[in-house]
């Protein structure tokens, strides 16, 4: 074996382990990021390096927009921090350089990264369930234990899509093999509705209706277009009617003209008949606090007081009334729900529309009446976008430094919505980018995330785009390249899908 090829085994091989670790692991993320640099540089074939680089200028391009990124200390104060924001964006610079300067894996070789990365997000779903199985919570987001459920959330629909592309585009594989991933593909979808990330199933849904357009674009089978196009149509008016009236059952509610007084116990009722309502009904009606604390206390040894406003709104939510009678028609399920805080039985659905909007019907209506964001992940990015824009407004030309972003947004956040926790980002990547180094940051990662498309010398795959959409519109919602998972997902997956990934040898199962 030549020193040559003995590099490209560690290079294939940290590639896989790289891609491996992107969903479960920062610490691996970086490590493998280390040893990838450290074997390039050992591997000095830099005549080489260099010509295949000529011939991919994308990657000068992609790489540039870390020098760019490194104006945004001119106006920094907190060096520290603006320090380690810095380091922690070395992967724009590393991956691209490193994964188009070195020689292209083989099909066999990239079915083999991606195996690892499918693999490892995989088994990142199995823990993960295996946590909301055995360890119940209100909020399902706690189960991603690795990394932040949103950005696990991308690893699962990119293994979703693998998957699917395997499994339908490879005629030569083996039949159980494709088994397995249609078998995949299935558990990843089940998994992000169970997990409930809203960020992961509108990208889902967005990716979904793409790739489906594409499919009636490129089919040249007449017949399956006919049967593409009325699918399409009566699953998008299916889902929104449903999901319409999901949340006029929720707010609807038909005032009885009389209330009774008593309950069959002969104590006092008391109507709130103004309360929030809550699954169709108002959650301050038949409500007796002696019955339930009596009643309460029977059931459970958890003090009545830690868990009467779960308990009523639980109640309120199976249609059951707050008395003694309503607490012995609760199942010993209920009472456990009861104990861990769930105070909605439809939070506890495994799968379901309910499950995802109703947490946020309730923060709506909640701020309605209190003017508090911090109940709903939805409140708070407005509250966030909002702070943000008036940072920008202010700062718009140079921005106010890489290490001062998050304190300068607190500083505006605390000053509109006292209630709201801090350093929580701007969960806009734009904005981000635009606090961080004023207006040319925002415009220049603009135009790396496009450039891909108008300079390759062969139009970019569809998996590619699908790619590309998921980063997209995810930035709107998130800060998606400020934490190491995202970063890395990002620059990884964008330098494999443009220097590394040939879709006819990846789906060539006969071709080493």
């Amino acid at each position: 074996m030549t020193r040559k090829q003995l590099h490209h085994i560690i290079y294939i091989f940290l590639l896989f382990a790289l891609a491996a670790a992107i969903p479960v692991s920062n610490f691996a993320m970086s490590a493998a990021g280390i040893f990838l640099t450290a074997n390039w540089v050992f591997e000095w074939d830099w005549r080489e390096k260099w010509q295949r680089l000529r011939e991919n200028k994308l990657a000068f391009i992609l790489a540039s927009f870390f020098v760019l990124f490194l104006f945004g200390l001119i106006n920094t104060d907190n060096w520290s921090d603006g320090l380690d924001n810095v380091l922690s964006k070395l992967p724009i610079l590393y991956a691209p350089i490193i994964l188009a300067s070195s020689a292209a894996p083989s099909g066999r070789e990239q079915r083999i990264i991606i195996a690892g990365f499918v693999t490892s997000t995989f088994v990142g779903t199995c823990i993960a369930l295996s946590c909301a199985i055995t360890h119940p919570a209100d909020d399902f987001r706690a189960i991603s234990t690795f990394i932040s459920h949103i950005r696990f959330g991308f690893s699962v629909i990119l293994s979703c899509l693998f998957t699917c592309l395997f499994a339908f585009k490879t005629a030569v594989a083996p039949k159980w093999l494709r088994t397995i991933c249609i078998c995949l593909a299935v558990w990843f979808v089940g998994y992000i509705f169970v997990a409930q990330t809203f960020t992961a199933i509108l990208l889902l849904a967005v990716i979904t209706v793409v790739a489906l357009f594409y499919l009636l674009y490129a089919e040249k089978e007449m017949r399956l277009r006919k049967f593409l196009l009325p699918a399409m149509a009566i699953a998008i008016l299916g889902l929104t009617g449903y999901v319409s009236y999901v949340t006029w059952s929720y707010f609807h509610y038909d005032y009885a003209t009389s209330l009774e007084s008593h309950t069959a116990l002969g104590n006092t009722y008391t109507h709130d008949t103004a309360s929030m309502v809550e699954n169709g009904s108002p959650i301050g009606i038949y409500v007796c606090e002696e019955e339930l604390r009596t009643a309460w206390s029977q059931r459970s040894g958890v003090d009545y007081d830690s868990v009467a406003p779960a308990l009523i709104r639980y109640l309120n939510s199976k249609h059951l009334r707050k008395d003694a009678d309503g607490v012995a028609q609760l199942m010993e399920k209920d009472i456990d729900n009861v104990e861990h805080l769930i105070a909605n039985v439809d939070y506890t659905q495994f799968i379901g529309i309910k499950r995802a909007l109703y947490p946020t019907f309730f923060s709506v209506s909640l701020y309605n009446r209190t003017h508090q964001v911090h109940n709903s992940s939805l409140l708070q990015r407005f509250a966030l976008w909002h702070s943000a824009v008036l940072v920008v407004s202010e700062h718009w030309g140079t921005g106010v430094g890489i290490g001062d972003h998050k304190a300068v947004l607190n500083e505006k956040l605390q000053s509109i919505f006292p209630d709201m926790p801090l350093d929580m980002g701007a969960h806009n990547q734009f904005l981000t980018l635009w606090i961080m180094g004023g207006v040319l940051l925002p415009i220049g990662f603009l135009f790396v995330l496009f450039v891909p498309f108008f300079v390759r010398k062969h139009p970019v795959e569809v998996l590619y785009l699908l790619f590309f959409i998921m980063i997209f519109f995810s930035c709107f919602a998130e800060d998606t390249i400020e934490t190491q998972a995202g970063i890395t997902f990002y620059t990884f997956f964008n330098s494999f899908f443009l220097f590394c990934f040939d879709r006819f040898e990846f789906l060539d199962w006969n071709k080493n």
